[in-house]
């Protein structure tokens, strides 16, 4: 007896999930049904996938692990086959995981929803946020079949595709006395408190941008969160360097930011990028995604 693609997505829906329970409500089955599933799973394969959990779900065994890489590449390569039938007919459709990290996808990801749904409306894009190199490792173990970063901390086995430009600004409190400068450099900056994305290779970036310039910080708070670092910056607890500019000046708090150009931040410039996993040909789903992106930013 073999496992069918079926019992398949469960098992890679649980391990995703790390609970049955959360695993069901994705997947629109009911826990009964993919328990069962699994368990007949494990007889196939007459391993252990998981070990259970009584207070906080499952973990993956040794060879669950294993397993699991081995069956993400068999359900992109039956979706491959899939894609191919499809193309012959040029319909995109079916489900596609985007990556994208943190701070771009508010400003990317409802915009490409809502293009996709117009275009394509038999194609469903789940989006996933997290930092590089969470993206990474999904992109790696075949997770993310494309995902939205920026282009730092490149690795062997990922591919990038260029397909917009960023560069640091200075974010101030509306009514600080520099506010409305018509740029500023790190040095103008060097009693004020400074407030960090503290996020991993972002804070590598921001650093380096003050080593650019002579320049130290003088750090007083920091936060792994787009919209916090504004509220606080919002609040007159500092400033802070952003990459991205919200289409709006207001915070959630209700206080407004103002942004001023960064003196020589064009030598700074961050590329943002599409990646992919080096040896997967790219599914019909994934090429009309990019496309999608790269609409997207030329209209930026």
């Amino acid at each position: 007896m073999q496992a069918s693609l079926k019992q398949l997505r469960y098992f890679v829906a649980i391990a995703d999930c790390g609970k049955v329970s959360e695993a069901a409500k994705r997947l629109h089955v009911s826990q009964p049904t993919l328990s069962s599933a699994l368990a007949q799973l494990e007889q196939i394969w007459d391993t252990q996938l998981f070990i259970r959990h009584k207070a906080w779900g499952v973990t993956l065994t040794a060879n669950g692990s294993r397993l699991l890489t081995r069956s993400r590449a068999m359900l992109q390569h039956s979706g491959s086959l899939n894609d191919f039938a499809r193309e012959l007919n040029e319909q995109v459709s079916g489900d596609i995981t985007l990556g994208c990290f943190s701070t771009l996808a508010p400003l990317w990801g409802p915009e490409l929803l809502s293009s996709a749904k117009h275009q394509f409306a038999d194609l469903n894009i789940e989006i996933v946020e997290g930092d590089l190199s969470q993206l990474q490792a999904g992109v790696i173990d075949g997770r993310f079949e494309l995902v939205l970063v920026y282009g730092i901390g490149a690795h062997e086995r990922i591919v990038t595709e260029h397909i917009a430009s960023c560069e640091p600004h200075v974010l101030l409190p509306i009514e600080h006395p520099l506010a409305n400068r018509s740029s500023l450099s790190l040095l103008d900056l060097r009693e004020e408190p400074f407030v960090l994305l503290d996020l991993p290779h972002s804070r590598d970036y921001f650093h380096g941008l003050f080593e650019s310039e002579g320049a130290v910080p003088k750090p007083a708070y920091r936060s792994s969160n787009f919209e916090m670092t504004r509220c606080m910056v919002a609040e007159g607890l500092g400033y802070s360097l952003l990459n991205q500019i919200p289409k709006t000046n207001s915070t959630y708090s209700g206080a407004k930011v103002c942004t001023v150009p960064l003196e020589l931040a064009s030598k700074h410039r961050l590329s943002i990028v599409v990646a992919s996993h080096a040896g997967h040909e790219a599914s019909v789903r994934a090429q009309a995604v990019r496309a999608l992106l790269k609409e997207q930013a030329n209209s930026r």
